[in-house]
C-alpha cells in the first residue's frame, strides 16, 4: 500500500519569496505599484506633466520637482515625506502619492500632506496676506476607500472643501484626488480618454508582454519604454527585487490582518450564539469556525 505524500504547506516567507522570483523572471515590464517602479516613472517630466493633466485637468507646460521631505518649521514637528513633490510656473503645489496598501487613518494622512503644504506656503519673518496657492494631493490607491452605493463604480473621486448651508464650494485652494485603482476594471478595447489609457497601464504593465496596438500616445510609449525591466541596471535590478519584495511583505500583512480581524469578529459573533445554547453545528455554519474553535471558546464560557 503506497501513502500519497503530505503536500507541504508553504510559510508566509516562502509564498512572499515565490511571488518575487515569478514576477523578476516572468515579467516584461517592472510594477509600476511598487516604490521603484513609481518613481522611476514619475521622476520623468515627459510623463509626470501629462500624466497630472490628463487625471486631474490642469494644463502644466512644466513642472519644478521639490525635495520630498516637507520639514516643520521646528525640530518636534512631525515630519511629511512624499513620493513626488512638484510645483509649476505659479507655485502651485502637487503631492503624488501611491499607496499600495490600506493604511489606518489614511485620509487623516491625505489632510495632513494636504495643510502641510500649504503651510509652508507662509513666508518666515515676513508680512503676508493669506493669499494661497493651490495644492493637490493626488493619491493612487491600489485598495477601495469609498465604499457607498454612489461610489460603488467610481473610480475617480476630488474632495473639496464645501459649505453645509447650500453645498456651494467654499475654497479650491486645497484638492484632494483619490484614483481606486480596483475599481477599474476596463479591457484595452474599451479605454475611451488618455485617464483610461493611464489608469490601464498601472494596474496592468507588469502583467503585459508588449505594448498593445491600441496603445498610440507618445506619453504611453514612453511609459512602457522606460518600464522595461532589461533596461535596469544590476544595481537597479537589486533595487526593484527590494522593492518588490516590499510591496509583497505589506500585502501579505494586510491579508494576513483582514483575516485575523474577520476570525475575531466570527468568535465573536459565535460566543453571542453559545451564550444562547444554540446547537454547535449551527454555530459552526453560521460562524464558519472549526469545531476545535468552537470548543475552545465554550471552555472559555462560564458555566452558570
Amino acid at each position: 500500500m503506497y501513502r500519497m505524500a503530505k503536500k507541504k504547506v508553504k510559510t508566509k516567507d516562502e509564498v512572499t519569496e515565490t511571488n518575487l522570483s515569478d514576477s523578476l523572471l516572468d515579467s516584461v515590464y517592472i510594477n509600476p505599484l511598487t516604490d521603484f517602479g513609481f518613481k522611476r516613472l514619475f521622476y520623468n517630466k515627459e510623463l509626470l506633466i501629462p500624466f497630472l493633466n490628463d487625471m486631474i485637468g490642469t494644463d502644466l507646460k512644466d513642472v519644478t520637482y521639490q525635495p520630498t521631505e516637507g520639514l516643520g518649521w521646528y525640530s518636534v514637528e512631525r515630519t511629511a515625506i512624499f513620493d513626488i513633490l512638484c510645483t509649476n510656473i505659479d507655485d502651485e503645489h502637487f503631492v503624488v502619492e501611491m499607496q499600495f496598501i490600506h493604511q489606518t487613518h489614511f485620509r487623516d494622512r491625505a489632510l495632513f500632506y494636504g495643510s502641510h503644504i500649504i503651510r509652508k506656503q507662509a513666508p518666515r519673518k515676513k508680512r503676508w496676506n493669506f493669499d494661497l496657492k493651490k495644492a493637490y494631493i493626488v493619491s493612487i490607491l491600489n485598495f477601495v476607500e469609498f465604499t457607498d452605493k454612489e461610489s460603488k463604480n467610481k473610480v475617480f473621486e476630488r474632495v473639496y472643501l464645501y459649505r453645509e448651508s447650500n453645498k456651494e464650494l467654499f475654497l479650491d485652494k486645497l484638492q484632494m484626488i483619490f484614483v481606486e485603482l480596483p475599481k477599474f476594471n476596463k479591457t484595452v478595447s474599451e479605454l475611451k480618454d488618455n485617464r483610461d489609457t493611464w489608469l490601464y497601464l498601472l494596474k496592468n504593465t507588469v502583467g503585459l508582454k508588449s505594448c498593445p496596438p491600441e496603445i498610440t500616445g507618445k506619453p504611453f510609449k514612453l511609459f512602457l519604454e522606460i518600464a522595461e525591466k532589461n533596461q535596469l541596471t544590476p544595481t537597479e535590478m537589486k533595487s526593484y527585487g527590494s522593492s518588490l519584495k516590499r510591496t509583497f511583505e505589506g500585502r501579505d500583512i494586510a491579508n494576513y490582518a483582514r483575516m485575523e480581524g474577520r476570525i475575531e469578529r466570527s468568535k465573536q459573533f459565535a460566543i453571542k450564539l453559545l451564550k444562547r445554547n444554540e446547537p454547535i453545528e449551527e454555530i459552526m455554519y453560521l460562524s464558519e469556525l472549526t469545531r476545535e474553535q468552537i470548543d475552545e471558546l465554550l471552555s472559555q464560557i462560564p458555566k452558570s
